[in-house]
């Protein structure tokens, strides 16, 4: 099956809305991450940002997800593990963890939404057929 084309306008489009979900979930959980400082402590700092990816990855694909889990990684370690500018021992091996457990999350929830997509346009086309209307 070819891949549909699209107009450069289409692609940068699209690259302009992942950069702005991406921007939104790592903002959200930035934020939800700061809430929960005292609680948490240094406590999985990257912890709500495997989240960001796996809903990034859900919505918007892999481009975004993976934006996700660089700005989420590069903002977590600067915020929460090197608050002073001097990263805490352990932080780069924290960073590497999360970017390793963030990259399969990403790819299952990519995967996930591209079945998801072939689901509903086999279920369309099969309505189609019946005269139902989707």
């Amino acid at each position: 099956m070819a891949a549909p084309r699209t107009s450069l306008g289409g692609l940068l489009s699209e690259a302009l809305i992942n950069l702005v979900v991406a921007g939104a979930l790592v903002a959200l959980a930035t934020v939800a991450r700061a809430a929960l400082a005292s609680q948490l402590g240094l406590l999985s700092p990257f912890m709500i940002y495997v989240a960001a990816v796996l809903v990034a990855g859900l919505v918007r694909g892999a481009f975004c997800g993976a934006m996700v889990m660089l700005g989420g990684g590069l903002l977590g370690l600067r915020l929460f593990l090197s608050p002073d500018g001097v990263a805490a021992p352990g932080s780069m091996i924290a960073l590497m963890v999360f970017w390793g457990v963030s990259a399969p999350v990403l790819v299952t929830a990519n995967e996930l939404r591209v079945q998801l997509t072939r689901a509903m346009a086999r279920l369309s086309a099969a309505l189609d057929r019946n005269g139902r209307v989707a």
